[in-house]
């Protein structure tokens, strides 16, 4: 079901399939970075003492292939700019498109752009001063304004990233990630040569030495997190416990980092092959066993080289956002504490590149959903445009990057504005929920089209597969949004953020009814006729 012209704005996209599989397979483990977001929700496993991350990262990569199922599926009969609003469309209803995705892949990421500020001061600016001995400085980009200074760089960052186009996106981020390669090889050695007592040694060294008033020391941080009768947690539990129940317990805190394989999901339209569905497949499910196995042989090897009761007795100290002496918690700072200065900062800049060659993804996605909504008539014209020689859409980069810097500046200094966003990864899974639910209805609201899907063949019964599986992650899903919903310990089940979240919804909702009365009425314009076709390419 190929969509006319007439429909559409124009006959043409104005997007090209600039993209190779394996750029899709680099932006697919960038999603789910072991560096950045691994790095970051790790310090938060802490918070589930007996939780075994590597249990838990087991059992999610088995749902987590689900995830990869239901988006190959999808992306091989409509291999189209927009993704997950394209697909919801076009199956549930135009209503139910842009309701879902705008949330989750436009207002959601202004939201995340002072999170990844917050990184890259935890990963770069802190450390890089730390190591140097200014521990002011180092202190100073864990403050409100360091974490602001460092979110604005991230926005001309991921701008200019974006703005560049895709092809010169891909080659940017095939040369940072080789860059951050080197890095990791600097990461490593130190730590494989090294045990607990030796870095134990070290540490308290480092620790008189530049916080001397401070009274930390590896014993210490051990000591409290341990048997602080404020915060003490009691034990934490080894990387070969069977505790299923806490193991468990952490997958809803790991999916903040396991969770985005099909993060460029939105982008295909943009990807050459994107048709084939065990390709695309093995894209995702390559950088989810990438992501998921790279994560446990680095908990082995921190576990080896700090001790595992010290590497979680300082992330629940000093985890991320946690005050000036987060810094303390990062694994670039501890791995650089091991090597000569000269050499440490060089591992250090150069593992920086795991951020700027992900940083993009903060915004590239998003505009795709924008361009997608506003090509459909769903949203202005203006921001279907493509302009220069890089075929970016322009319009809908600068919807992202320009909202997200006054946002940045209420999260960092209007006091519990921070309480608000709490919800925001919330919203991207219930946009994946849409698209899981999509899937699953796809036989049987667009049999035609599935038909044409060479998972169509498989069914138990009379029973397509696919929605069989796109059903049992959907099940899964919603048990991870009740946990989220109900228990405090993933910070995340605020009234505050809920209401406010819910106003973005409705704020959707407006905007889609908004423009589907202006079309119907001021240009003769019927959007359900639009969204039962497939866009053209």
């Amino acid at each position: 079901m190929s969509g006319g012209g007439s429909f559409f704005l124009r006959s043409a996209t104005g997007l090209v399939r600039e993209w190779s599989s394996y750029d899709a397979w680099i932006y697919a483990f960038l999603s789910v970075n072991l560096v950045t977001l691994g790095f970051y929700i790790w310090t938060f496993n802490s918070f589930i003492p007996l939780g075994n991350p590597i249990l838990g990262t087991l059992i999610a990569m088995i749902f987590l292939t689900l995830q990869n199922i239901v988006y190959a599926t999808l992306i091989g009969s409509m291999p189209r700019v927009g993704g997950d609003y394209i697909w919801q469309s076009r199956i549930l209803s135009g209503f139910w498109g842009f309701f879902l995705s705008w949330p989750g892949w436009v207002f959601i990421l202004w939201l995340w752009v002072p999170l990844y500020g917050n990184m890259i001061s935890w990963l770069l600016a802190s450390p890089l001063s730390a190591l140097t001995g200014n521990i002011s400085a180092a202190r100073w980009w864990s403050s409100p304004d360091g974490q602001f200074v460092a979110s604005l760089v991230v926005i001309a960052f991921a701008f200019f990233y974006v703005a560049v186009g895709m092809k010169w996106y891909a080659r940017i981020q095939k040369a940072l990630f080789y860059v951050s390669l080197v890095g990791t090889i600097l990461f490593l050695i130190p730590l494989s040569t090294i045990d607990s007592k030796s870095f134990s040694s070290i540490f308290n060294s480092y620790m008189g030495k530049w916080l001397a008033g401070e009274g930390i020391t590896y014993e210490g941080i051990v000591d409290t997190a341990l048997h602080d009768p404020n915060f003490g947690v009691g034990e934490f539990a080894s990387l070969v416990s069977l505790n299923f129940g806490p193991s468990f317990a952490l997958i809803p805190m790991l999916l903040f980092w396991l969770m985005w394989t099909v993060w460029g999901a939105t982008l295909f339209g943009e990807v050459r092959g994107a048709g084939n569905l065990k390709r695309v497949f093995w894209v995702f499910q390559w950088a989810l066993l990438a992501g998921g196995f790279g994560a446990i042989a680095l908990w082995l090897l921190f576990s080896k080289s700090f001790d595992w009761t010290f590497y979680n007795s300082i992330n629940y100290l000093y985890y991320v956002g946690s005050g000036d002496l987060q810094w303390l918690s990062s694994p670039t700072f501890l791995a650089g504490i091991l090597s000569g200065t000269p050499l440490a900062l060089l591992m250090v800049i150069l593992m920086s590149a795991w951020f700027f060659s992900w940083s993009g993804t903060v915004f590239l996605s998003s505009t795709r959903v924008i361009f997608a909504s506003a090509f459909d008539r769903a949203f202005a014209k203006a921001f279907a445009d493509v302009k220069f020689r890089f075929n970016t859409p322009i319009n809908a980069l600068l919807l992202m990057a320009i909202p997200s810097i006054p946002i940045t500046i209420l999260f960092f200094y209007l006091p519990g504005f921070k309480v608000l966003t709490l919800d925001a990864t919330f919203a991207i899974a219930i946009a994946y929920f849409g698209s899981t639910i999509a899937c699953m209805l796809f036989p049987f609201r667009r049999p035609q089209l599935f038909n044409m899907n060479p998972l169509s063949k498989y069914k138990i019964g009379s029973f397509p597969l696919v929605s069989i599986l796109s059903g049992i992650y959907a099940a899964f899903l919603l048990y991870i949004f009740w946990l989220w919903a109900a228990d405090p310990i993933y910070g995340i089940n605020n009234p505050m953020s809920a209401i406010f979240m819910i106003g973005l919804y409705i704020l959707a909702a407006i905007l889609y009814i908004s423009f589907k009365t202006y079309r119907k009425k001021k240009e003769g314009i019927d959007l359900g006729r639009i969204y039962q076709e497939i866009p053209v390419e």
